[in-house]
């Protein structure tokens, strides 16, 4: 057992079985020299209550993970006496029910045999889910030029932000980014310009206003250093914004590409944070989007948003520069951005907003499409949603949200349940009846 657990925890604390009440006390004195954070429960046998009492009361509330836990992964045809002790953990399982039940706990329950391949997964989204939540505690999420007055599901409160989610809202006004664009090196500029045209063609975009849009882009970059942010939010339709700095940033920034430093436009810092729980969830880049339209007969979304995102989301050879459509006749210069498709293959789609008494987390799965191109000028997803978008949308609807989600590769929604569960976060997975 303790190989199968090494291979998804960082780090296993395992004190061996435990039959008396001294042995838990010596199990919780070293889980807390070890600083565990998390207790995996197994029931090998039947055992009397008196352990386990002791060791949940010690536990002091910490997240409990219950392993409904099979040695063999099946019934013998005849078992003798100590092969039933050896398979008899379901009485204990059953057994502590009543224990767990009297103390108010509700642990996560998990079921398999070691090496059963579908353990394996909930154990290493398990796993990712704690990372997730030590990772927002303390952590720094910046919203430049503050919030969009104009959409009001996603204004934030700091005090909220901090005491629900452990983030800490980081104010950074139209001016300090403007004094950021302005004090960047224009090497730098020269640089980022030269990988860009290099990696791109261009459609529409003259040489002054891409280097505008790099500097400004490297800006962000500037201040995620500064400041060590893990998101931000951009308040991209902010008038003072566009008259310090001629163009809003909208090309990927490149130390937080690096980093994994997730973006959101329209000051929506809660669908920031949703971007970026989705990128730790899955391991890679995620797209911040709003559904823009959709298709009954052919059950899809088009999904996309003006902003920053980053390259390697594209299916390959769709990626273009060109002009940002929306303020090209406004701003002094016709701006730059990313034209491109989200890659072919399973995502997850996530909506993070504040519903008022406590964030909420709404989920979809579906399957992006990839090729060809189906809106000029924008990154965009072309989606098949698991569930009939002429079901989904009413829903999504009822649940109440933001219009922005991030879109993630791969199937993370077990992570993201538990990582809600761990954090007091409400959580939906809408998924066909």
């Amino acid at each position: 057992m303790t190989g199968v657990l090494h291979a998804c925890f960082e780090e296993v604390v395992a004190p061996g079985l435990i039959s008396t009440v001294e042995e838990a006390r010596r199990a919780l004195q070293l889980f807390a020299a070890e600083g565990a954070e998390a207790l995996l429960l197994v029931h090998s046998m039947w055992s009397e209550d008196q352990p386990l009492l002791a060791l949940l009361e010690g536990w002091g509330g910490r997240p409990i993970l219950l392993w409904n836990y099979h040695p063999l992964g099946r019934l013998p045809e005849k078992l003798r006496v100590n092969d039933l002790f050896r398979l008899c953990g379901t009485v204990g399982l059953l057994q502590g029910s009543a224990v767990l039940q009297r103390l108010g706990i509700r642990p996560i329950l998990v079921s398999g045999t070691p090496g059963d391949p579908d353990l394996e997964r909930s154990l290493r989204a398990y796993a990712t889910a704690l990372r997730l939540r030590r990772d927002f505690q303390g952590l720094a999420a910046g919203q430049i030029a503050g919030r969009c007055e104009c959409m009001t599901g996603t204004y934030v409160r700091p005090e909220i932000l901090r005491s629900r989610l452990g983030a800490e809202l980081v104010a950074i006004s139209a001016q300090e980014y403007a004094a950021a664009c302005a004090a960047v090196n224009a090497a730098r500029v020269e640089a980022f310009y030269a990988d860009l045209t290099r990696r791109f063609p261009i459609r529409g975009v003259s040489e002054p206003s891409l280097r505008l849009a790099c500097r400004n882009t490297l800006a962000l970059d500037d201040l995620v250093a500064r400041y060590d942010l893990q998101a931000v939010a951009i308040q991209d339709l902010d008038e003072e914004l566009h008259r310090l700095v001629g163009t809003r940033p909208c090309l990927c920034p490149p130390l937080s590409a690096e980093r994994g430093v997730a973006y959101a436009m329209e000051g929506d810092l809660h669908t920031a944070l949703g971007v970026l729980a989705a990128m730790r969830a899955s391991g890679s880049p995620c797209m911040y989007t709003e559904v823009f339209t959709f298709d009954p007969q052919e059950n899809l979304l088009l999904m996309g948003h003006a902003g920053v995102h980053d390259p390697r989301l594209a299916a390959g050879g769709s990626v273009t520069l060109v002009l940002d459509l929306e303020y090209c006749h406004s701003d002094p210069v016709e701006g730059a951005w990313l034209e491109f498709v989200m890659a072919e293959g399973p995502v997850t789609c996530v909506s993070l907003y504040d519903a008022g008494q406590a964030y909420r987390l709404t989920v979809f799965e579906g399957t992006s499409l990839g090729e060809p191109l189906r809106l000029e000028g924008y990154a965009h997803a072309v989606i098949r949603p698991q569930v009939d978008v002429r079901q989904l949308i009413p829903r999504l609807v009822q649940r109440g949200m933001t219009q922005h989600f991030a879109v993630a590769p791969g199937r993370i929604a077990e992570t993201l349940a538990y990582w809600c569960r761990l954090s007091g976060i409400e959580f939906s997975l809408e998924a066909a009846a």
